[in-house]
């Protein structure tokens, strides 16, 4: 069967697939969950020891734990070093497409650890295509669209759900974002994908003028989506519905109804909740669809608030008041007359790039000037200057002030690796 008719199947499945009662969802999950158990404690070294065990029993890992056993824990034999060493290339390269032993191979800086790599094989990226496919396209599969999709890094995963009806354009926020804008306003599109601070970008061209497209779905993706910034995209775009994706690399664990609230997505994703107080909690997550590297009982650092009330959407899933998570800042420099913007993922990508650094504040002073909080020696120091310089470079702006202090953190507040001051 080609990759296009096995989309097409998983998206029937996906677009079908619906339960009248939260006992239903939960007994498909179990036996999602114990079959997925049983391929996992065959195929990877690291869960062998717990095979025939109950989930309870499995030990609850991190970024940090993954990335140590990242050889043992994936079950498709590839290793920590040649999966980083692919991905670097990938992102400075900025070529998406090759794969590594016909594995997708993904870089992430993360939030509380250093940087780590990801594996998706080619079933599971069928999958994820009809998911997606299945959640978002306002007119069924066989409609036409021309999709916008702004992301730090394109991928075999994101290209998957192309089609010869679904036209899918990268805009590689990488790039100058005039220019994206300027081409956007050229090819027009019927969904835009993005991150908040670029739909804010958007929003600012279609006030002025500048930018005239008129899609039907708007998809907030990566950062988190603030209320007041969700009001001024919507009135922008003149849409009633901004529609959220809560995916990291670990999975995708929410997505929004036809309401507009973000409901976990408990029918390819166990949640386990780590309450903090009656509402907010951490997610303790079980990818049962993902095989190459296992995601089982991983613990993120977001805090997500449940939602008490019922969603009217009358969803079975649990429904989310909205995520805590940390909210990064763009920060802004000066060419010559004109502001330039970099978004949050390019400063951490200074420090992911320059070597493995643990622990890291970078915040951006009201003068412009960058201060890295870090206990790093002077050569990593040469290695982030190195970074920031070609930033500077590749964007056309000054290499800003650039000054090192000893790691810090404020526990009263909450933590932001990437933070601007105004």
């Amino acid at each position: 069967m080609s990759s296009k008719l096995k989309i097409l199947k998983y998206y029937l499945g996906f677009k079908n697939r619906h339960f009248s009662s939260r006992k239903q969802l939960e007994e498909y999950a179990d036996k999602k969950i114990a079959r997925h158990l049983r391929f996992v404690t065959e195929k990877s070294e690291f869960y062998r020891p717990y095979a025939g065990k109950p989930l309870s029993e499995f030990p609850v890992i991190d970024k940090k734990i993954m990335m140590d056993n990242f050889d043992t824990i994936n079950t498709v034999g590839i290793n920590k070093e040649e999966a980083l060493e692919f991905a670097v290339n990938a992102e400075r390269s900025r070529e998406f497409n090759p794969k590594l032993k016909g594995i997708t191979v993904g870089l992430s800086s993360g939030t509380s650890h250093s940087r780590g790599a990801f594996l998706v094989e080619k079933t599971e990226t069928e999958k994820w295509a009809g998911f997606v496919l299945a959640k978002f396209l306002p007119h069924g599969i066989l409609g036409k669209y021309r999709v916008a999709f702004f992301m730090r890094a394109n991928s075999n995963l994101y290209e998957s759900v192309g089609s010869g009806n679904i036209k899918f354009e990268f805009y590689d926020i990488y790039a100058d974002m005039d220019e994206n804008i300027d081409k956007l306003a050229r090819l027009g599109a019927d969904i835009v994908v993005a991150q908040p601070s670029a739909l804010l970008m958007l929003a600012s061209a279609i006030d002025s003028g500048r930018l005239n497209i008129h899609p039907e779905t708007v998809i907030s993706i990566a950062e988190v989506l603030e209320n007041e910034d969700e009001k001024r995209i919507k009135k922008s775009f003149g849409i009633d519905v901004i529609h959220q994706v809560y995916q990291c690399t670990e999975g995708c664990l929410a997505t929004t109804c036809r309401c507009g609230t973000l409901h976990l997505n408990e029918d390819i994703v166990h949640i386990e909740k780590e309450y903090i107080d009656d509402r907010r909690f951490i997610p303790i997550i079980t990818d049962f669809e993902r095989t190459s590297q296992p995601i089982i009982r991983y613990r993120l650092n977001d805090v997500l608030v449940e939602r008490k009330e019922k969603c009217p959407c009358e969803s079975v899933y649990t429904a989310l008041e909205r995520i805590e998570g940390r909210e990064d800042d763009v920060f802004v420099f000066t060419s010559k007359d004109k502001k330039i913007r970099i978004f949050p993922d390019f400063i951490r990508r200074c420090i992911l790039f320059a070597g493995n650094i643990t622990d890291y504040r970078i915040v951006q002073q009201k003068d412009s000037s960058v201060v890295v909080y870090a206990d790093i020696d002077d050569e990593m120091k040469a290695a982030v200057t190195q970074e920031f310089e070609k930033l500077a470079e590749d964007n056309g702006f000054g290499m800003p002030a650039l000054s090192f202090e000893s790691y810090s953190y404020d526990k009263s507040r909450k933590l932001k690796r990437v933070e601007r001051l105004s």
